[in-house]
Formats: C-alpha cells, sequence, structure tokens
C-alpha cells in the first residue's frame, strides 16, 4: 500500500548522525532503542491524515502496515548507510529494540497484551509486534541483533506473556527475534530463583538474554539514586 509521508520525514536525522558521530569519536557501540514503542510514537501517527485533532479518526490495519514498514525501513537504511559512508560499513548500533514495552503489567491468559497503546487500538492484537520484527529482519543488517524489550521481565505473569509474543515471532517465517532484554529494575530482596526461571523460559525459545537496564532498589526504597 502506497504511505502518505509526514511532513516531518527526516526531522530526527540530524540529532541521529551527532549522535553515531559522538559514538564513533569515542569508540563506543550502541543499541538503537526503539522502533516500535506506545510512549514515544505521537498520537497523529495513527490518525487518517495525520491528523492532530482529538476526534481524529484511526487509520485501518493496512495502512498501519505500510506506515510501520516505511518508519522502519527509512531509520534502519538511514543508520546503515551512515555506517557505510562513515565508518567503514562497522556497526556502530549492533543491536534494536524493535519492540518496547507491549506487555501488560497484569498479564493473562486471555489478555496479555498493554491496551492502553494506540498500536492495539489498531491492531487489537499481537499483529504489531510480529509485523514489526518482520520489518525489522528485512531492513536491518544481518549481523545487527533484533531484540524484544520489557520491564517486569522475571514476573511469572508477564514472563509467560512475553514468552507468547516470542512464539508468535517465531511462527512467522519472514521475521527474527535473537534476544529478550530484561530492563532488570528490581529489589535486593527480590528472589534470584524467580529471576533466573524467567532468563531460563527465554533461552529455551533458543534467543538470548540481554539486560538492557539495571537497578537495584534498597528494601522500600525506589529506584531513584538521590534517594
Amino acid at each position: 500500500k502506497t504511505v502518505k509521508v509526514p511532513n516531518t520525514t527526516l526531522a530526527g536525522f540530524a540529532t541521529c548522525e551527532q549522535i553515531l558521530q559522538a559514538a564513533k569519536d569515542n569508540g563506543l557501540k550502541m543499541r538503537g532503542h526503539v522502533l516500535v514503542w506506545h510512549s514515544q510514537t505521537p498520537h497523529w501517527f495513527f490518525t487518517e491524515n495525520y491528523s492532530t485533532a482529538n476526534n481524529a479518526k484511526l487509520v485501518d490495519k493496512e495502512t498501519m502496515n505500510a506506515r510501520m514498514e516505511w518508519y522502519i525501513k527509512t531509520v534502519l537504511e538511514f543508520v546503515a548507510d551512515w555506517e557505510k559512508k562513515n565508518n567503514n560499513g562497522k556497526r556502530i548500533i549492533t543491536n534494536w529494540d524493535v519492540v518496547n514495552e507491549a506487555c501488560a503489567d497484569g498479564a493473562s491468559a486471555t489478555k496479555w497484551l498493554r491496551e492502553d497503546s494506540d498500536w492495539f487500538r489498531v491492531y487489537g492484537n499481537e499483529e504489531f509486534i510480529v509485523n514489526a520484527f518482520r520489518y525489522a529482519n528485512k531492513y536491518a543488517p544481518k549481523d545487527v541483533k533484533l531484540v524484544y524489550n520489557d520491564y517486569g521481565c522475571a514476573s511469572t505473569a508477564k514472563n509467560k506473556a512475553i514468552c507468547k509474543i516470542i512464539d508468535a515471532i517465531q511462527a512467522a517465517p519472514d521475521a527474527r527475534i535473537d534476544a529478550v532484554g530484561m530492563q532488570t529494575h528490581i529489589g535486593i530482596n527480590d528472589s534470584v530463583e524467580t529471576f533466573e526461571t524467567a532468563v531460563n523460559n527465554f533461552l529455551a525459545k533458543g534467543i538470548n538474554v540481554q539486560i538492557t537496564e539495571m537497578d537495584v532498589a534498597n528494601g522500600s526504597s525506589g529506584y531513584n539514586a538521590m534517594k
């Protein structure tokens, strides 16, 4: 389906170039975060004619698929082209969080996806997650790892939900998932055994596990280092 490209097509790439250049100058590798995330995707990306009106109608799945594929293609090809021109083709971004935080906190066997999301409002199921990994696999270099990232991964309910996502992605022949990113916001008294079980459940799917963030709260204190 033909995509009507928003007027802001290349608005963010000047900053992206600065970040890539800074990483190169300092000999750093990066992870790309993130291609599909309810929190950072503006509402107008989901509406007819990219309308910003409060009562704007959401587009259908076919249109949303075309927009998502255009966006993922544009971002991944820009990065790969920059690396080719400015870093002898060597990777600066070695991993991409393709989808972030799509599982519900109180996941159950029947309601396991986050529903307070325009992605869910358009699709109503995990189709957008699978498609994101299909498009990422299509346009990302094969040596770049594709990751599903979330918090609370050691929770039994969310762990099961993420495993369902992995199964759905792996069932799509043109999709690829290489790892789960565990954000790992934990407390000093949390169960080591529960965390180990969660990691092993992911490894059993034949993918890797990455610790993408890590903070350990002391007792009842929050994660804010200033407390």
